[in-house]
């Protein structure tokens, strides 16, 4: 049986995949399943923003832009092979790890650091 051939005449399995650079834009408020909104630059050349890494039944997932039809949402971009998807998710869940790890680092650093106590006040100055 011979394998479906793209336009650049190489199958799916053969096609190399963009580099992936996943930016966490700001984090999930905590209320729901979003964990973070994100932006993904594709092969240096091409942006997204809008995208979404929520908690799902089975692990973390990416989410896309969409938009609301008739039948439900409809995504606006969205990857055509399931490893670029796994790919992008992979880099959003890593993203999303590494800001959870800075955040951490910076709460620790802060509570580490000992309040300075205020000097008494002296005798000087007015006094009701």
């Amino acid at each position: 049986m011979k394998q479906k051939e793209q336009k650049n005449g190489m199958n799916p399995s053969q096609e190399q995949l963009p580099a992936v650079e996943m930016r966490v834009n700001r984090l999930g408020t905590g209320d729901g399943h979003c964990l973070a909104h994100l932006s993904v630059t594709l092969g240096g050349v091409f942006a997204v923003r809008g995208l979404r890494l929520t908690e799902g039944k089975n692990g973390p997932f990416l989410n896309f832009p969409s938009y609301k039809n008739g039948n439900g949402y409809q995504d606006i971009c969205f990857p055509v092979s399931a490893q670029l998807r796994q790919q992008m998710t992979d880099a959003a869940v890593t993203a999303y790890r590494q800001v959870l790890d800075r955040h951490q680092a910076e709460a620790d650093a802060q509570s580490q650091a000992e309040p300075e106590e205020p000097e008494p006040a002296s005798g000087i100055g007015m006094q009701m």
